[in-house]
């Protein structure tokens, strides 16, 4: 949730932004981990199984954080 805050705090007082593009840009930063992670640990053969860990844990995690982020915001 760290990410998300910071957006806000820095879309809110220092982009001066509201309603919309708030909403956008603090939405964007609560988004789960890329597939891409696994996808170039598996290309450069690393260990996948951390990177499988965190997507799998970061689009769980988001469903809450969103629906909260939606809930505040909207």
């Amino acid at each position: 949730m760290a990410q998300p805050l910071l957006a806000y705090a820095l879309g809110r007082w220092l982009f001066e932004l509201d309603g919309h593009a708030l909403f956008a840009v603090v939405l964007c930063a609560g988004l789960p981990t890329a597939q891409n992670a696994f996808v170039f640990a598996a290309e450069y053969r690393l260990d996948t199984d951390l990177a499988r860990d965190t997507v799998l844990l970061s689009t769980l995690l988001s469903m809450g954080s969103l629906s909260l982020i939606t809930w505040l915001l909207v």
